[in-house]
């Protein structure tokens, strides 16, 4: 459709007011063009298989020799069309290609494919930016609508007319104003506008409803939009900051979104949508975490800018490492879960470089003597190069606190969050005991790989809580506001 332009954050059709949303399918075809040779193309879920589109064998096996030796260094987004709409599918990797050259079938998985949003006059003279680029990038519903859910659009009816049995209702909505706001941060030095709204779709009668009159729906919508055009080639670092703060927020890995698309500016600075993507992920499932579990986005939502910074400087990995990636490992513990959790609390231990220890300090002090010491050595018997010759030099390098001292002075810093989940759940207490109970599982599975549960495993959650609340604490979220966050996710 050629008529859709955006009032203000939404993407709309001028009579409606509200967005329709668009899908790519599971199963299409079409043709695709790699450097000047062009193919016919299938694509089943993600796997693409390419064919020369050449009548003559001969050229057919032209094509199949130029492609292997393309160069398949640098991801890449290949532009065709699906006989309906320009198509474009991103290529990482080697193409896989019949070893001995019998068969000319090519085939790769895509990990995103984007679809134009108009084939007509009409959508391309809107276009302020050639197709692959976009302003704006919107991540809509899935498990975004229990960080922040969609009902809050609407106006809620006086109580006379909810006494009202005539069978007459007015769904009223609130103005975007009363629900939407924005952030800003940059990423790689590029402005970036987060948006946090809530859109609608059209109500539709058609086959898939049997013939149901449905009225529409509405979703939660995160926006990333720039002052400066971008290229396809950043909606998979977009996508991934986006997941990553669902997924902290969530506590679940396993999160997703009902659509992803993309917008063009115009000249009145509304947008325009451009393009839908399809977004492929390892999930069996996906987390149904419902609102009173999750972390409202608005709660740390004066601290995007540094969950964002957070995210991108990897500051977040050993967290993002420890939540669930299926619904069935949900309240789960492995052994693997053990050795992860016993990883991040060290990172979380040296995770703000700017903070200092008064202990801390005195580790150093122990280095500064040790060293001092093996140059007095040095002097005296230059018959041996004890940097060379000896293992002080690895020894002296990994001089730090054992694990069990840095989770009991993490525990110490974070204690009234820790006890609170101890208490909320009855479970033993955090003390120097459990804690080394717990770090012998680890320690026993590395070096002997034999696993004892026992109770050790019991202080799981109030250790995961501290990863939690050392990452919180590093983007600067108020103490508060960590404790309450955190008993509604423990």
């Amino acid at each position: 459709r050629d008529d859709v332009e955006s009032r203000g954050l939404g993407d709309v059709y001028k009579r409606q007011g509200v967005a329709y949303m668009k899908k790519i399918n599971e199963n299409f075809c079409g043709y695709i063009k790699v450097e000047d040779d062009t193919y016919t193309y299938n694509v089943s879920d993600n796997i693409v298989t390419l064919l020369p589109a050449q009548s003559d064998v001969s050229k057919r096996y032209d094509s199949l020799y130029r492609i292997k030796s393309h160069n398949t260094d640098t991801p890449e987004y290949l532009f065709g069309e699906d006989n309906d709409s320009m198509i474009a599918i991103l290529h990482k990797g080697k193409f896989v290609t019949n070893l001995i050259g019998t068969n000319v079938a090519i085939r790769f998985a895509t990990p995103i494919i984007i679809k134009a949003s108009g084939n007509a006059q009409g959508f391309f003279s809107k276009l302020t930016e050639d197709w692959c680029k976009f302003h704006a990038i919107t991540f809509c519903g899935g498990n975004i609508n229990a960080l922040y859910t969609p009902d809050i659009a609407i106006e809620q009816p006086d109580i006379s007319e909810l006494l009202k049995y005539d069978g007459a209702r007015t769904i009223k909505m609130r103005p975007w104003s009363d629900y939407t706001r924005t952030t800003e941060f940059q990423i790689e030095n590029e402005k970036v506008t987060l948006t946090v709204s809530v859109g609608q779709t059209a109500e539709t009668n058609n086959a898939e409803n049997r013939g149901a009159y449905n009225l529409g729906k509405m979703y939660t919508f995160f926006r990333f939009s720039f002052e400066n055009a971008q290229r396809f080639e950043k909606i998979e670092k977009y996508y991934i900051i986006v997941k990553k703060i669902v997924a902290i927020l969530t506590a679940q890995n396993n999160v997703c979104f009902e659509e992803v698309y993309l917008s063009q500016r115009n000249s009145e600075q509304k947008y325009f949508k451009t393009g839908v993507c399809k977004i492929f992920d390892p999930y069996e499932n996906y987390s149904i975490r419902q609102r009173h579990k999750v972390i409202p986005i608005f709660s740390v939502f004066d601290y995007i800018p540094n969950l964002v910074n957070g995210i991108i400087n990897s500051k977040a990995d050993s967290l993002l490492e420890l939540l669930p990636e299926d619904n069935k490992m949900v309240n789960r513990i492995s052994i693997k879960n053990v050795q992860d959790l016993c990883t991040a609390l060290e990172v979380s231990y040296q995770l703000d470089d700017k903070r200092k220890r008064e202990k801390d300090a005195l580790v150093e002090e122990l280095k500064k003597n040790i060293k001092n010491t093996i140059a007095e050595f040095v002097k005296e018997h230059n018959e041996i190069d004890v940097n060379k010759e000896t293992t002080i030099s690895s020894a002296f390098q990994y001089l730090d606190y054992t694990l069990k001292q840095k989770i009991l002075t993490l525990y110490n810093e974070n204690s009234d969050v820790v006890n609170a989940i101890v208490s909320k759940y009855s479970l033993p207490s955090v003390n120097e005991n459990s804690i080394t109970s717990f770090v012998k599982l680890r320690n026993n599975k590395t070096h002997s790989g034999t696993v004892e549960w026992g109770e050790s495993a019991n202080i799981y959650v109030p250790l995961f809580a501290i990863v939690y609340a050392s990452f919180f604490k590093y983007i600067e979220l108020p103490h508060e506001v960590i404790k309450s966050t955190l008993l509604r996710i423990f």
